[in-house]
Parts: C-alpha cells; structure tokens; sequence
C-alpha cells in the first residue's frame, strides 16, 4: 500500500509527540459555512430577497458572537499544552507574568493568542502551518466568521426579526405596554481605562514608575466611555411603575423581563452587554443613557444593537497585553521546563463572575443592590447623571497628568 511520504511523516510525528493530525477538529464551528454563504452571497441578491434569506436561515442564537479567544480555543482543542518556565529577566520572556524558575503548562491557544507562537516547539509549528491553524490562518478564520456574523446573524434585517418574533412571546399587558409612548430604550455605558498590571508590562511601554502592591495599576491612556455593544433594556413606565425588557445578543433567549432596577442588573451581567471585556482594561462608573423610541421602537432597538456589534469587533478580537505592548517580545522563545519538578497551570483558572472584582481605581464603584434607585429617575435625573459622569473624567484626566509629572501613576 503507497502512503505519501507527507501523510507518513506527519502520523509518525503526531504518534511520538502528541500532535494533532492532519484534520480539523470535529468540534470545529459547524455554522461557519451557512454563515460564509449568507456574507458572501451577490449584494444585489441580497438586497432583493433579504428577509427570506434570513428566514431560511437556521441561525443558532444560543451562541454569543463569535471571539478571536474562543476561535483559537475551538480550533486548537487537540494541541497539547506546553511546558515553559518564567525568567527573572523579562528580556527572555514572551509572556507577561510567567512565574520565574517555576514550571508552568501553557496551553497553544494562550501562546498564539499572545503572540508567543515561536515558544511552541517546532514541530508543533509545522503540522499547524500545514493544516492552516497558525496564527495567521486563525485570525483569517475570526475575521472571516465575525464579518459572516455582522452580515447574518447579527445583521440588522436578522436582529429585528429576531426582536419581532421574541416579543410575540410576552405576554398581551407588556405588549400593550411596550407600545406606550412613554417607553423608551437605555443603554449601559461605561468607563474603560487601559492599565498596567506589572514592572515587566509597564517597561514594555517604556514606562516607569514603582508598582507597591499586586493591586497597583498604571494608567495606559485617557480614559474612556463606551455604550454597551450587545445588549440594552426597554422600560416601560405605566402607572407610576416601570416595567423592564432585558435585551442582549449574547442570551439564548436574545429577551426577557426582568423585575430588577436596570442598573443593578446591568451591574450583574457585564458579560452580556459588553461581552469580553480585554484584560489590558479596567473598568468603573456604570450610567444609563436613554434613547428615545423613534417611529418603531423595535427597529431602533435592532440598530443599536447591529451598530454595537459592529463596535464589538476590537473586543472580539482581544488583543492581549503582550500584543499591546510597544516593546514586542513575539520572537522570544521561552526556556522549556526542567524534568523532575512539579508542573502548575498557566494562567491560574479563576472562578467565573459576572461583575468585574472592586478595583482600587478612585472612582465611585459599580451600582450595587443597595444603590439601585427607589423610584423611576426623571429626564432630568438621566442628563445630570451624564454631566456627572463627564466630571469624572475630567477628574481622571486631571489626575492622569498630576501623577504623570510626578513619575507616580495614580490609577490603580
């Protein structure tokens, strides 16, 4: 029987070292083709048959959209993690906070995602350049299924049909309701600041300055408000109440109703309304903006959320701390592990929140259980909260150049 030398020599390999075989994974995302043929499809076709091509397809809103993080997990699941050690001198790191002298097992897809691939051993390399799962080729693959997505799934014509059917689900009095013409839309927003979370990472962008405690952190930039990209919440003022429609595209039931104050359930799924929030970012300060109904309150509502995907799109895509870094470490090969001492797991895993943790930044905190408003906030309430939240900016910026002066970063 003939085997072609190829196919020989990448089975021997696999079988000795634990690679992956020539073939994608099985648990590859299925939906990428029917979303492939929905982007790719003639635009003049489109714009004739939109809502029967949407109609037709059997989209799968279980799903969140889709991440660089989570395409690399999924495509990289039968790789083998690898068994690095930390140094003291961070000129032989390519990962920021590797533990010195320590063995760590490191998984790939946390490698390339950081751009580490050249810690990778070599013939790992090769048998994922030849099947189209380095790096370069992943990144095609998210770009690829996050443009399919914006044009599909989460395209504007998808969301409000979406919206539509799953309104038809609540119950007669909230439709009545959501028809009011008090009922308005509002949006999470808020504020983003990129941090340094390390000596090695502040030096990386030729910063200095003193980190005292592990919960120090240096400011990287201004900072900045952002409107949540995948959800918002429908309120419905009647009879001196106001009733609440959870909405977000990262929710199997894409709607639901909800009985708490919007801003202490916006404080409670972060990961919902904002999705994957970058490790490089701290976070503080949630408000509300309100945005009027418009002449179809569920069109408007499918747009926010069409433009906020669109936003998504540098979330999605993570770019990780190493990434971001101006001093770049990517051709660094990190030291193999020393056979005989026990191994750990790189990162540590963490439980799973759904706030972000309290950070040290000096800013008032996200709302609690205990600061939700008693009472439904006026318009005028909305606009002062707005002009609050711009005083605290302007108070971060302030610091920001204060503390910058002095050699002393004060965010953190």
């Amino acid at each position: 029987m003939h085997i072609p030398l190829m196919e020989w020599v990448t089975t021997a390999l696999a079988a000795s070292n634990g690679l992956p075989l020539l073939h994608h994974p099985a648990n590859a995302h299925d939906l990428t083709a029917e979303l492939r043929q929905v982007a790719l499809a003639p635009a003049a076709a489109i714009a004739r048959s939109s809502a029967a091509v949407i109609s037709a397809t059997p989209f799968d809103w279980s799903r969140a959209p889709a991440t660089r993080a989570r395409v690399f997990a999924e495509r990289l699941t039968d790789v083998r993690p690898v068994c690095l050690r930390g140094s003291r001198n961070d000129a032989e790191n390519c990962l920021l906070d590797l533990p010195p002298d320590v063995n760590v097992e490191v998984s790939a897809s946390h490698l390339m995602l950081a751009g580490c691939e050249a810690s990778l051993p070599a013939p790992v390399r090769t048998v994922l350049s030849a099947q189209g799962r380095d790096t370069r080729a992943l990144e095609q693959t998210f770009s690829e299924i996050f443009e399919a997505e914006a044009q599909g799934k989460f395209s504007l014509a998808s969301i409000e049909q979406r919206l539509t059917q799953q309104l038809r689900h609540i119950s007669p009095d909230m439709q009545r309701m959501l028809r009011h013409a008090d009922t308005y839309i509002e949006v999470p927003q808020l504020m983003f600041l990129q941090v340094l979370s390390s000596e090695q990472e502040a030096r990386r962008h030729h910063v200095t300055g003193p980190f005292p405690s592990a919960r120090f952190r240096h400011s990287a930039g201004a900072p900045e408000v952002r409107d949540a990209m995948l959800g918002a919440y429908l309120r419905m003022p009647v009879d001196g109440r106001i009733h609440t429609l959870f909405v977000s595209l990262a929710t199997p039931s894409t709607v639901q109703r909800i009985r708490q104050d919007s801003l202490t359930h916006a404080g409670q799924h972060m990961q919902q309304l904002f999705g994957e929030v970058p490790e490089a970012f701290m976070t503080a300060r949630m408000q509300m903006r309100a945005v009027g109904p418009g002449d179809d309150i569920v069109r408007t509502l499918a747009e926010l959320l069409h433009d906020g995907h669109q936003r998504y799109g540098e979330f999605a895509f993570g770019a990780t701390r190493e990434a971001l870094a101006p001093e770049s470490h990517r051709g660094v090969r990190q030291r193999p592990c020393q056979p005989g001492q026990p191994v750990q797991t790189f990162p540590a895993a963490q439980p799973p929140t759904q706030a972000p943790p309290p950070s040290p930044v000096e800013v008032q905190p996200l709302a609690s259980a205990t600061q939700a408003p008693s009472r439904a906030r006026t318009q005028r309430d909305r606009k002062t909260s707005i002009a609050e939240m711009e005083k605290a900016l302007a108070e971060l910026e302030r610091l920001d150049r204060y503390y910058s002066s002095l050699s002393r970063a004060r965010f953190g």
